[in-house]
């Protein structure tokens, strides 16, 4: 969403639409994460032993694309992103990257240097944002508002600087329709980072925990892995 700040590769932060390609931002290198694959390799990716051999390093913006959608997550107080959009978290004993609107409170956002935030607020707006989707081919990584996520683009997205994040949102590796175009995803699923013309307490604003079971407890990222049916995001 506009206004999210991006680590670049000099340490500097700057928001995400201000992005170009060719910039360098900071980047994780994640062991056993399929990278630009045309479906959504990152719900595949799911560790029992942390981040172990993850590298840090920095990577290159091939495309950014402008957008428009409706609805999107508040983390924390501070990181704002559509429904769709992964971020790696962990749960439980599982490590992973889940769509926004499925983390909770409870889960844990990992830093630049892999310490733990605790998610301690998550809340859904119901209004219109400007987004801005970004493709960074190699590493599929970035640093958002200081916690790692995935860029979410598959390797059929343009990368002459519009290649578009649009697509179902599956928790399965089914594949994303991917336009080149910066024309709005309102409902199209795009997923992205975005700004919102109104503020987290308008009267949009619901808290979020979909991801629980009907019991309360926490879904598992490995049920969110495996549940493309019923997992969208």
């Amino acid at each position: 969403m506009f206004g999210t700040l991006v680590r670049l590769a000099d340490g500097r932060e700057t928001p995400i639409e201000n992005l170009k390609p060719g910039d360098l931002v900071a980047s994780i290198r994640v062991p056993g994460l399929a990278v630009d694959v045309p479906y959504r390799a990152q719900y595949d990716w799911l560790s029992h032993h942390g981040l172990h051999g993850a590298e840090l390093t920095e990577a290159r913006v091939a495309s950014i694309t402008l957008g428009e959608h409706t609805g999107f997550v508040v983390i924390n107080r501070r990181i704002k992103a559509t429904p769709e959009h992964p971020i790696m978290i962990r749960r439980g004993d599982e490590w992973g990257f889940a769509s926004a609107e499925f983390v909770q409170p409870g889960d844990f956002l990992i830093d630049e240097q892999m310490h733990e935030e605790e998610v301690v607020s998550v809340v859904r707006i119901d209004a219109p944002a400007r987004t801005a989707a970004i493709h960074i081919p190699g590493t599929n990584t970035l640093l958002a508002e200081g916690v790692w996520v995935h860029n979410d683009l598959p390797a059929t997205a343009s990368s002459s600087g519009s290649g578009s994040a649009s697509g179902s949102g599956s928790g399965s590796p089914s594949s994303s329709s991917g336009s080149s175009s910066a024309s709005s995803s309102k409902s199209s699923g795009s997923s992205s980072f975005s700004a919102s013309s109104s503020s987290s307490g308008s009267s949009g604003a619901s808290s979020s925990g979909p991801a629980s079971t009907a019991s309360g407890t926490h879904t598992s990222l490995t049920q969110i892995s495996q549940s493309g049916s019923t997992v969208e995001g």
